[in-house]
């Protein structure tokens, strides 16, 4: 593997860029290490107030904070943020003005700071707010009045710059007060609120095009406005608020943008006018009433109850809160590197693991590796929709997608949440056409599927993976219409390589940036051959085994110079046909296959090019005509700095 490590040094900071899995290959993973916990700020006691507490996720402890104290006291407020700062928008203060405000909190100092640039474009309140790393939207909200003035408007915050724009596409659909927001790194999810009558209303943001949808299936259980929300990176959690108060709990799964009510998540006291925040794996609902009860929701069990120790400094209602741990954001990961000791902080996926899923029986099984320790363990809650193999995988650094098979055969595009471990069928994701045995690899935004059979096919679905959509991308073809290739690429192409009928040595490369395929000789196989596997990292992609045969062989193609080599010394410890592959920067995993049905798992190792068969990580099911997928996989994650802790 190349060597593209390099060190800058200033003072005592380091950036040294990552490998294609976001780790440099001597480091090994750890807890994720978000030192921070959720920010609740501002609100009425009923005296308006400028209060930062910050709650502590480790120990269910809260504690204001005066450094990060809003510059002016005021409620009615909305708040969201990313990795690194909270920002906190609009409102009233204490002279009854409604403001434009923006405040930012900078997590690592709790201290607070004013942003004129990232101020509202209309002054207002009781307005709601989420986002993902990159940016922050702001929608709704009222000015009061004796003809009070209700907004649809969703301002959005550029978090690199701390500037504002209107997003005209993303306004909500009616023009309304008092909804909650929360979402994930795709969408933002506004429900709830008054119009002046009270709603239920769901409208989905989606951040890639700024533009809002309604989604009917996803609407609360009951009209009700005053209300908060906060979810995982899978799921949002919509609690409390008006008429009543309530206590209800409404939870949004957004693979298929539908509802539906968790008792045992209802908040411990009915209450309105609250806030919340949360982490990957529990949401915090705060204040409202006024009350200063803390309730934590735990998104594995759908059960909440109240934490006393986290309970607010002050009872308070119509506050809002931030989280660097919220909205399914990108976590930092403590690595540790293992030739100088040193440990590092870098973000991004902390899933270091391969999930192997469906194969003959047919089954719908899906059985997770961990790189670290060449384990294997069969995950039930991600196991397919259906029963199915002769399918396809690839995926991003947080979702695998799973596509076609048979019997059938099918279009089912099944998506795998690596966070929680749970997979469930995405429609609009579906195959353009039903097919099987066909092959899929991709780049962090976009999988992409090709050939298969009844029949032969060409046709090339491109996976968006921020709106979960497919559509047929005819420029991408492959160039030979053909079943069981085999595919692996980096963040700019992907090669798909072999096939039947024929068999085929023929290997295409599909250029991801204009979505066009074409034939490159010098990387063809070295052998005319179908039903083999492939995987790969930024610089090189490894295609083994195969029929007629079957066969051991590996083929590996650098990207650089579009040029195939045979490893012998990668060859599969065993000769066989129609298995499935990934990995991650370092190694690949091949698993399963014919004759047997085989449960053996390879691990081929890319700075020695040699391959061994591991043991601890067989598959819990011998079988073959399965798929894999990896957030490690096909450089996925890019390239990112990291900075070490001293």
């Amino acid at each position: 593997m190349a060597e593209t490590r390099g060190a800058f040094v200033l003072s005592k900071i380091v950036l040294l860029r990552l490998d294609d899995d976001g780790a440099l290959p001597e480091e090994v993973f750890t807890n994720a290490v978000n030192p921070v916990g959720g920010y609740f700020g501002g609100g009425g006691t009923p005296s308006l107030v400028s209060t930062m507490d910050k709650v502590t996720y480790s120990t269910d402890t809260t504690a204001q904070v005066p450094g990060a104290a809003l510059s002016v006291a005021r409620y009615a407020l909305a708040a969201t943020g990313n990795l690194t700062s909270g920002y906190f928008g609009g409102g009233m203060d204490s002279a009854a003005n409604v403001v434009s405000t923006m405040d930012k909190v900078t997590y690592s100092t709790d201290t607070r700071a004013v942003v004129p640039g990232a101020a509202l474009s209309v002054a207002r309140q009781h307005l709601a707010a989420t986002g993902n790393q990159s940016s922050g939207y702001f929608g709704g909200g009222v000015v009061p009045g004796p003809t009070p003035t209700v907004h649809s408007t969703v301002d959005k915050v550029t978090y690199a710059t701390d500037t504002r724009t209107t997003v005209p596409g993303a306004a909500l659909s009616a023009a309304r007060y008092s909804p909650a927001a929360t979402g994930n790194s795709t969408s933002g999810y506004f429900g709830g609120g008054r119009t002046p009558t009270d709603v239920s209303t769901m409208d989905k943001v989606t951040y890639s095009t700024d533009t809002r949808t309604t989604i009917p299936g996803a609407s609360l259980s009951a009209v009700r406005f005053a209300l908060a929300a906060t979810g995982s990176s899978t799921a949002g959690y919509f609690g409390g608020g008006s008429p009543g108060p309530v206590a209800t709990m409404d939870k949004v799964t957004y693979s298929t943008d539908t509802r539906t009510t968790v008792p045992g998540a209802f908040l411990s006291v009915a209450r309105n006018y609250l806030a919340a925040t949360g982490n990957s794996t529990s949401g915090y609902f705060g204040g409202g009433g006024p009350l200063s009860t803390m309730d934590k929701v735990t998104y594995s069990t759908d059960t909440t109850a109240a934490v006393p120790g986290a309970a607010l400094s002050a009872a308070r209602l119509l506050l809002a809160a931030s989280s660097s741990n919220a909205n399914g954001l990108p976590q930092l990961i403590r690595t540790t590197n293992l030739l100088s000791g040193i440990n590092f902080i870098s973000k991004g996926s902390s899933f270091n693991t391969g999930y192997f899923g469906g194969g003959s029986g047919p089954v719908s099984t899906m059985d997770k590796v961990t790189y670290a320790t060449d384990t294997t363990a069969q995950i039930p809650g991600a196991a397919l929709s259906a029963v199915r193999f002769g399918l396809a995988a690839t995926g991003n650094s947080t979702s695998g997608y799973f596509g076609g098979g048979q019997p059938g055969p099918v279009s089912t595009m099944d998506k795998v949440t690596y966070s929680t471990d749970t997979t469930a069928a995405v429609p609009n994701a579906a195959l353009s056409v039903a097919r099987a045995y066909l092959a899929a690899t991709g780049n962090s935004t976009s999988g992409y599927f090709g050939g298969g059979t009844p029949g032969t096919f060409s046709t090339m679905d491109k996976v968006t993976y921020s709106t979960d959509t497919t559509a047929a991308v005819p420029g991408a073809f492959l160039s030979v219409a053909r079943h069981s290739p085999a595919a692996t690429g980096n963040s700019t192409s992907g090669y798909f390589g072999g096939g039947a009928p024929g068999p085929v040595s023929t290997m295409d490369k599909v250029t991801y940036s204009t979505d066009t395929t074409a034939a490159v000789p010098g990387a063809a196989l070295s052998a005319a051959r179908y039903a083999l596997a492939a995987t790969g990292n930024s610089t090189s992609g490894y295609f083994g085994g195969g029929a007629p045969g079957p066969v051991s062989t590996m083929d590996k193609v650098t990207y650089a110079t579009d040029t195939r080599t045979t490893v012998p010394g990668a060859a599969l410890s065993v000769a066989r046909a129609y298995p499935a592959a990934t990995g991650n920067s370092t190694s690949g995993y091949f698993g399963g296959g014919v004759p047997g049905p085989a449960s053996t798992m390879d691990k081929v190792t890319y700075s020695t090019d040699t391959t061994a068969a591991v043991p601890g990580a067989f598959l819990s099911v011998a079988r073959f005509g399965l798929a894999a997928s990896s957030s490690t996989a096909n450089a996925v994650r890019g390239t990112t700095p990291i900075i070490p802790i001293v």
